[in-house]
C-alpha cells in the first residue's frame, strides 16, 4: 500500500512538469540549474534533453521556496457606540471615560521569534553539492557513409559514484568519434575496454581486415592517437584491462573505435569501454 501511494504521489509530481521534447534551451538550462547541473559544457541538445530527463528520473525535485507568512495583527477592541442623546449621570460618565480609555489602549504586541540560524555558505560545500549532480555525458552519432546521413545516436550521462560503460561505434572517420564532457569536480576513470568476439570474427573474415583500436584526443592534443589496439595476429584476448586513463574536469574528449582496414565493405565492430565516475576529492581539500 505504501509503494502504491509512493508511486501516485511521484507520478503527480512529474504530470505538472512540461514536456522535455517540447521545452526550448534556455527552459532547459533553466530547469537543469535548479537541479544544481553544470549545463555549460553541453553543445547539442539532446545533451540537454538527457541531463534533464535523468535528474527528474533519478534526483530529487528541488525545493520551491515559499514566503513566510506574517503574524497577523491584533485587531483592535471595537470602539463604543456614540453616547445616547440623553445626558448620563456623573457615575456613568466616569464609567464611560474609563472604558473608553481602555479601548483607547493600543494591543499587545507579540514577543518577536528567534529567526532561524543561516545554513552555512562555505564555497568548497556549495562546489561540492553541484559536482554531485553533474553527470559525465557520453554522446556519439552513427551516420552512413559516403552520405554522412545520420542513422541513430547514442547518449548516456553518469552521474558521481556511478560506473562508466559506453559502447563505441567503429569507424575510419575522426568526425565520428564520441564525445565525452566532463563537468567542473568530476573525474572519469577507463579502466577496461574489450570486443565482442563473434562480431570480431565475422569483421575479421573481410579481405583486408587487420582489427581495430581504442583512441582518444584531447582539448590539448586534438591529433587521435591509439591507446589499445585488437589486432589480428598480435591480439590474444578479446579484453584489455589496466589502461588506468583518468581525466578530471572540466574537459572535453574524444574517442573512437577505429577500424583498421576493411570497413569499406559497411561492416563495423564496436568496442565497449569501461570504468567509474567519481569526484575530484583534490578539489574540495
Amino acid at each position: 500500500v505504501c509503494r502504491s501511494i509512493t508511486d501516485a504521489t511521484n507520478l503527480f509530481i512529474m504530470s505538472d512538469l512540461p514536456d522535455i521534447s517540447s521545452m526550448k534551451l534556455s527552459e532547459l538550462k533553466s530547469e537543469l540549474k535548479s537541479y544544481g547541473i553544470d549545463s555549460s559544457t553541453f553543445a547539442e541538445k539532446s545533451e540537454f534533453t538527457s541531463a534533464l530527463q535523468n535528474a527528474r528520473n533519478t534526483m530529487p525535485r528541488p525545493s520551491t521556496t515559499y514566503r513566510e507568512v506574517e503574524q497577523p495583527k491584533p485587531e483592535r477592541e471595537e470602539k463604543k457606540s456614540s453616547s445616547s442623546s440623553r445626558k448620563p449621570s456623573s457615575s456613568s460618565q466616569r464609567t464611560s471615560s474609563s472604558s473608553s480609555s481602555s479601548s483607547r489602549r493600543p494591543a499587545p504586541t507579540p514577543a518577536p521569534t528567534a529567526a532561524a540560524p543561516a545554513p552555512p555558505t562555505n564555497p568548497i560545500n556549495i562546489k561540492k553539492l553541484t559536482a554531485m549532480r553533474s553527470p559525465v555525458t557520453a554522446f556519439q552519432q552513427i551516420k552512413e557513409h559516403p552520405s554522412q546521413n545520420i542513422i541513430g545516436e547514442r547518449n548516456n550521462s553518469f552521474l558521481p559514484g556511478s560506473p562508466f560503460s559506453f559502447s563505441l561505434h567503429g569507424s575510419v572517420q575522426e568526425s565520428d568519434s564520441a564525445i565525452i564532457r566532463i563537468p567542473d569536480g568530476v573525474c572519469l576513470k577507463i579502466n577496461c575496454a574489450s570486443v565482442q568476439r563473434k562480431a570480431m570474427d565475422e569483421y575479421l573474415k573481410q579481405k583486408g581486415s587487420i582489427g581495430v583500436s581504442l583512441r582518444l584526443s584531447s582539448e590539448e592534443n586534438p591529433e587521435m592517437l591509439p591507446i589499445w589496439t585488437f589486432a589480428r595476429d598480435r591480439s590474444s584476448g578479446y579484453t584489455m584491462s589496466g589502461l588506468g586513463l583518468r581525466v578530471c574536469g572540466p574537459r572535453t574528449v574524444r574517442l573512437l573505435a577505429f577500424m583498421e582496414m576493411g570497413y569499406r565493405s559497411g561492416q563495423s565492430v564496436d568496442v565497449h569501454v569501461f570504468g567509474s565516475v567519481s569526484l575530484n576529492k583534490d578539489a574540495f581539500d
